[in-house]
């Protein structure tokens, strides 16, 4: 092999759509994006070819690396976004070459932490990247509920229930900086996004980040559930959930990449009928 790297960027758009289909077949999700679908998760996930990396075997591309890179509570934070290899390079330890390469632009761009995810049953790509120096931060849930899952919610009380629009919490420590990329407020519910709070004697219990799918006028289609921020007030967090995720309608509900070690939350959730689906994921982390 006579193996170089450079930017994404580098190649046009139709050969990047063409090696990231091949880079990701017959792995344990194959991915076949039509072209369109490729190009919007660029803007859609904040993912940059100028500092994606691509390995080339000659002049044949043959793997690559998706990145973004976001800046949070002072610092920057890098994403991994994908990465594969083409089948007949497999097995070569060209993913650790990879992944090395992809590093060393992250730290000419001065990136403090890099982060990832991995689907739980992808042993060989979590030993990839623990061999790289990250670590396993936490695992990620993706429960389920749908219909009808309290005829009439929760009295508020004394609690005051506030909500904003999602984009409105970036950059304040209503949620927490260090999570799984797509789950931030600045990535993740950019359409039907909203932060949603209960508060106590004007002091916030328990905030969470929701997107809602809806047509405008109508009820909520379904909603997904990205963070929960809470302080040990079980009551207010109940709350919270019931009413954010609409608890008293005929509607479909999820997490996504939701942080298992949200302990009380995920309890609460499964307490009102959330279900464990077939996928997880492992949110991993290094510092520079």
């Amino acid at each position: 092999m006579n193996i170089s790297y450079k930017l994404m960027s580098s190649l046009s758009f139709e050969d990047a759509h063409v090696l990231f289909n091949r880079g990701f077949e017959g792995y344990l999700v194959p991915m076949n994006l039509s072209f369109d679908t490729f190009m919007s998760r660029f803007s859609n996930d904040g993912l940059s070819p100028s500092i994606s990396i691509v390995a080339f075997d000659g002049t044949e591309p043959v793997g690559f690396v998706l990145q973004g890179l976001r800046e949070a509570g002072g610092q920057k934070i890098s994403w991994n976004g994908g990465t594969g290899i083409i089948p007949k390079y497999r097995g070569r330890k060209l993913g650790y070459s990879l992944i090395g390469e992809s590093e060393k632009l992250l730290m000419e761009l001065n990136v403090s932490l890099a982060t990832l995810e991995s689907l739980s049953e992808n042993k060989a790509a979590i030993s990839l990247y623990k061999n790289c120096g990250y670590q396993v931060e936490d695992e990620l849930l993706f429960l389920c509920a749908d219909g009808i899952l309290e005829s009439k919610l929760p009295d508020l009380d004394t609690y005051e229930l506030i909500r904003i629009p999602a984009i409105q919490s970036i950059g304040t420590e209503l949620f927490p900086h260090i999570v799984p990329w797509q789950t931030d407020a600045s990535n993740s519910p950019k359409i039907g996004g909203e932060a949603v709070m209960i508060s106590k004697n004007k002091e916030i219990q328990a905030a969470c980040l929701i997107r809602k799918k809806c047509v405008y006028g109508n009820k909520a289609e379904n909603i997904t559930l990205f963070q929960v921020k809470e302080n040990g007030n079980e009551e207010a967090l109940n709350k919270l959930l019931a009413h954010a995720l609409e608890y008293d309608q005929d509607i479909e509900r999820s997490t996504y990449n939701f942080l298992k070690g949200n302990g009380r939350a995920v309890s609460s959730l499964q307490a009102s009928g959330f279900d464990n689906t077939s996928v997880s994921q492992v949110f991993m982390t290094k510092w520079m």
